[in-house]
C-alpha cells in the first residue's frame, strides 16, 4: 500500500513509522533529518536510515542522486525483504533540488515496484509547501490520501529552548545542543526583593514591518504607473504590507501553515521581498521543513546579503541537518556584521560543541555572557561544556550564576547537586 499523509509537521508521519519498526518490520527511512536525532526522538535505532543532505560527507547522498543512486538503495531494502515499510521524507525538498518532473520519475518507479512486492510506502507532505496542481498530480500515485493536518498526538513532547528541536518527554538531554531537560517543578511566589529577568525571544525569529497609524488623507490624483522596486527598501516601505504583517500576525499565533500562505501572497506580489522569503523560512523553519527554509533563506540573503538575522537562522537551519561546519561559517559571518548579538555568540558556541571543539564553543559562551550576563540559556550551556571536560568546580560557578537569576531554576539546581558531588570525588 502507498499512503500519502497531508501534515504541517511529519510527527504523526514518523509516529506510525514507529509502530512498524517497533513490530520488527524491516524499515527504511529516506530523510533530510539528521538520523541521531530521529533515532533518539522516535526510537528507530533498528531501522535503516539513510541521510539525503547537499553535502560531501560519507554519510549523506545528494538529493540530485534521486533516481540513481537513492533509488538503488530502496530498490535493493525492498527486494532483499518479504515484507516491509519504506518512509520518504521532505519530498518537496527533493523537488526543489531535482524538479517536479525527476521527482514524479522517482515516484512512478517506486510505485509500479511496491505494487509487486509486499511493501507500505509512507510519504509525508505539506500540501502548502508545493502549488495546487503538484498536489493533487502526487494525490493520483498513491493508493490512500490521508490527511492529519488537525490529529492531535497523544504522548507530551518538549522543544528545546536552545535550538527548537522537539523531543519526547522521557529524552533527558537535547541531542543537538546539548541542552540538559528536567521535570518541572513547583516554584515558589517570588519575594518582594526578587526581579523576574524577562524571557529573550525564540532563537528563530522572524522580522515585522511596522505601519504608522495615520490621520485620514484625501484621497490622492492618481499617478502614472511606476516601476516596483527590486527589493523593499525598508525606511521607504508601503504604509498597506497586509499579506506580510498578516503573515507574522499568524506566525505570533503559532498558526505557521497559515502564515506560510500570507506570504506566498506577499511574493506574488514582489518576488523580491527579502522580509517576506526571511519569513516564510521561519514559518517553514517551525514546521520543520527545514529544506525549504534553507531556500527561503537562501532567497532572501541573495537580496540582502549583510543581515545577520537571516544568517544566524540560516546557521540554525543547517545545525539541525547536520551540516555543522556551514552553520558555523553562517554564525561567522553573522557576527562580522553584528558582533554585539549575544543570540548568534551563543548559537556559535552551540555549534562548536556540537563539532567537539569545546575551547572555541567556551569562547563563544563568554562573548555572550559578556553581552548579556543575564542569558541564563547560556550558563547552562557553558556549565555542560565544562562539566565535559571534568571541569566541575568551574560549571558550579556556572549554576550559581544561574541560580542569582532564578533561584529555583530546576535544571540549575539538580546540576549543581551532581556536579558538586563530582567535585568533592575528584
Amino acid at each position: 500500500m502507498k499512503h500519502l499523509i497531508y501534515e504541517a509537521r511529519t510527527h504523526f508521519t514518523y509516529e506510525l513509522f514507529a509502530e512498524f519498526v517497533k513490530a520488527k518490520t524491516p524499515a527504511l527511512c529516506m530523510t533530510t533529518a539528521l538520523p541521531r536525532k530521529l533515532e533518539k526522538e522516535y526510537g528507530l535505532a533498528n531501522a535503516k536510515i539513510i541521510w539525503i543532505a547537499d553535502e560531501d560527507v560519507e554519510t549523506a547522498i545528494n538529493p540530485k542522486k534521486l533516481n540513481t543512486e537513492i533509488w538503488g538503495i530502496i530498490q535493493e531494502f525492498a527486494e532483499s525483504n518479504e515484507e516491509c515499510v519504506i518512509l520518504i521524507d521532505d519530498v518537496s525538498y527533493l523537488i526543489l533540488e531535482n524538479g517536479y518532473k525527476d521527482v514524479e520519475k522517482f515516484l512512478k518507479n517506486l510505485s509500479h515496484f511496491s505494487s509487486k512486492s509486499n511493501c507500505t510506502l509512507m510519504v509525508p507532505l505539506n500540501p502548502d509547501s508545493v502549488s495546487q496542481e503538484i498536489s493533487a498530480a502526487l494525490s493520483k500515485k498513491f493508493d490512500q490520501v490521508k490527511d492529519v493536518r488537525s490529529f492531535i498526538l497523544t504522548g507530551n513532547k518538549v522543544e528545546c529552548p536552545e535550538c527548537g528541536a522537539m523531543w519526547h518527554t522521557n529524552v533527558n538531554a537535547c541531542d543537538i545542543c546539548g541542552y540538559e531537560f528536567s521535570a518541572e517543578k513547583v516554584k515558589p511566589a517570588l519575594t518582594s526583593e526578587e526581579k523576574p529577568i524577562p524571557k529573550k525571544e525564540a532563537k528563530v525569529s522572524g522580522k515585522l514591518r511596522m505601519s504608522h497609524l495615520e490621520e485620514p488623507k484625501p484621497e490622492p490624483i492618481p499617478e502614472p504607473p511606476r516601476k516596483e522596486p527590486e527589493t523593499y527598501d525598508f525606511d521607504n516601505r508601503p504604509i498597506d504590507d497586509t499579506w506580510f504583517n498578516r503573515g507574522v500576525a499568524l506566525e505570533k499565533m503559532g498558526r505557521s501553515e497559515q502564515a506560510v500562505e500570507c506570504f506566498d501572497k506577499a511574493l506574488e506580489e514582489n518576488p523580491n521581498d527579502s522580509w517576506a522569503w526571511f519569513n516564510k523560512g521561519v514559518s517553514l523553519h517551525r514546521l520543520g521543513s527545514l529544506g525549504e527554509a534553507l531556500y527561503c533563506y537562501d532567497r532572501a540573503l541573495e537580496l540582502s546579503p549583510n543581515d545577520a538575522d537571516l544568517l544566524s537562522n540560516k546557521g540554525i537551519a543547517l545545525r539541525t541537518l547536520g551540516r555543522a561546519d556551514e552553520a558555523v561559517e553562517c554564525y561567522k559571518k553573522a557576527l562580522e556584521i553584528n558582533p554585539v548579538d549575544s543570540g548568534i555568540w551563543s548559537n556559535l558556541g552551540v555549534t562548536y560543541r556540537v563539532l567537539g571543539q569545546t575551547d572555541d564553543a567556551l569562547k563563544a559562551y563568554d562573548k555572550a555572557l559578556d553581552i548579556d550576563e543575564y542569558d541564563v540559556g547560556v550558563w547552562l550551556n557553558k556549565a555542560a561544556a565544562l562539566q565535559s571536560e571534568g571541569r566541575f568546580d568551574e560549571a558550579i560557578h556556572c549554576y550559581e550564576a544561574v541560580l542569582k537569576i532564578n533561584p529555583y531554576h530546576p535544571v540549575a539546581l539538580r546540576n549543581k547537586e551532581f556536579a558538586m558531588s563530582r567535585s568533592l570525588r575528584s
